[in-house]
């Protein structure tokens, strides 16, 4: 367990510290941007996360699986895997060019064709990234890997600094010690379209020697391996982003991007908890890889579980109780849906426990299971939506990824007990959701008013929880 929690604040530097930094990119962003332009790219990184899980469909887990393997090559493994990702996306590129005109039209970028563009550069650069990310991963580089994400992510950042900054100071009435022309959201995703470009360039030498290959017992095994888990990704990323997308579709077309633009800015504040709960990911899917079949390996998992709710808990409150301070993370024209940010915290910590509690499908090679719980989740999620959004707007979008998301963890977990199952202390892991939710949900829709009543709450809590967990919290940070 110390070694995943050093792992995981190596992949923290990269995943929380550095993307906290494009975090401070919001303010800038949503400053200067209209709510229908900040719409706009909300739906555009939307798609961007569709096609991505389309480009790897499972080759990143399938690497892990297979590199691992007795009798499998590694460097063949990994030859195949991006062979494979590099056939997709020239299919995807094939089938845009030749319906370039109504793809256009089905994403409403008809207006500005450069779009799909970037969208493309920037999908192909992340994608034939995966397997070296992976590789590094793999052999626990954590800090080459950190080191590339930070360089991705600062120059993003820099990039933005220029494009936008001039505009943000006109705005402000101070004039700029340098101006140019180039404002809109456009310049969002040429940024990404550099930082991408410097981020392939640094992974170069992974790919130094590499066969790319399709053979056939490599080709079928990862094939065999991997789609089970793209189906399941893609439904898993479907509940995560489609409601987006069917905010586009469902809202009045003449408001559309204003609605996406609202929901997508009060759902950076759950940043906090998503970037946690990926920085863990990284580091924890090889480790439960490695630990699967040791004798203590279920025990293992069944303590991780209940140190990962404890933080996701409790800084699920500490977030709310600071929701007067992180709210000025927007800029104010988007503060009409901060109603919103509860509803939506809460669904992110069911997420990221679920995700935790995903892993026995995944390291007793039961993957199909991964399709359907993932195909129960959509199903609630496009029904939700479709029943909801026409009637309540964005409230129905936030609403329906809770329902979701708490769907998708009671069946995860009646199917791990029953075929993988783990020793969890469901009792508490139940306490700490109910009782965090109920405090975050009194704490932002009662009229506390005073927002240091607030904060002295959220961090009482925390206190509280302190104590009642120190003999954990003492022997995990002290054992050797």
């Amino acid at each position: 367990m110390k070694q995943l929690a050093g792992q995981t604040a190596i992949y923290g530097l990269s995943s929380v510290l550095g993307r906290m930094v494009n975090f401070l990119l919001v303010p800038l962003q949503t400053a200067v941007l209209t709510q229908s332009q900040y719409g706009i790219n909300i739906d555009f990184y939307s798609l961007i996360a569709f096609l991505i899980v389309v480009a790897t469909f499972g080759m990143e887990t399938a690497y892990f699986r297979f590199s691992e393997k007795k009798d499998w090559d590694e460097s063949k493994v990994f030859g195949t895997s991006v062979t494979m990702i590099l056939l997709v996306l020239t299919g995807l590129a094939l089938l845009t060019y030749t319906f370039k005109g109504s793809v256009l039209q089905a994403l409403r970028y008809e207006e500005s064709p450069e779009f799909l563009v970037y969208l493309f550069v920037i999908l192909s650069l992340d994608a034939l990234a995966a397997i070296p990310f992976a590789r590094l991963r793999r052999q626990n580089k954590a800090k080459q890997f950190a080191g590339i994400k930070l360089a991705l992510i600062f120059s993003n950042v820099l990039v933005n600094l220029y494009f936008f900054l001039p505009a943000l100071w006109e705005l402000n009435g101070t004039d700029p010690w340098f101006t140019h022309s180039f404002r809109g959201v456009k310049y969002i995703f040429i940024a990404n379209m550099w930082a991408s470009l410097l981020m392939f360039a640094l992974l170069i030498p992974a790919f130094k020697g590499v066969q790319f290959n399709l053979d056939k017992k490599y080709t079928k095994g990862l094939l065999a391996f991997g789609i089970p888990l793209f189906i399941g990704g893609l439904a898993g990323i479907a509940n995560e982003m489609l409601d987006r997308q069917l905010l586009k579709y469902l809202l009045p077309k003449e408001s559309w991007s204003e609605g996406v633009g609202i929901y997508g800015a009060v759902y950076k504040i759950s940043i906090f908890l998503v970037l946690f709960n990926q920085a863990f990911r990284y580091a924890a899917e090889p480790f439960f890889f490695k630990n699967a079949n040791l004798s203590d390996g279920r025990q293992k998992m069944a303590s991780i579980m209940e140190g990962f709710a404890w933080v996701m808990c409790v800084g699920f409150v500490l977030i709310i109780s600071g929701l007067d301070f992180l709210k000025f993370f927007i800029d104010d024209k988007f503060w009409v849906g901060l109603h919103l940010v509860p509803i939506l915290l809460l669904a992110n910590v069911i997420l990221g426990i679920n995700t935790n509690l995903n892993m026995w499908y995944k390291v007793s090679d039961k993957t199909a299971y991964g399709i359907y719980i993932t195909f129960v989740g959509l199903a609630v999620t496009v029904l939700g939506n479709l029943v909801l959004i026409p009637k309540t707007g964005i409230l129905g979008a936030a609403i329906t990824t809770l329902v979701a998301y708490t769907t998708m963890f009671i069946v995860s977990a009646y199917w791990g007990q029953r075929f993988y199952p783990v020793p969890y202390k469901w009792g508490k892991i139940l306490a700490l959701i109910g009782v965090s939710g109920a405090l975050g949900f009194a704490l932002h829709f009662f009229p506390l008013g005073d927002t240091s009543l607030k904060i002295g709450l959220g961090f009482s809590y925390l206190f509280v929880m302190i104590m009642v967990e120190r003999d954990g919290l003492f022997k995990f940070a002290f054992r050797k």
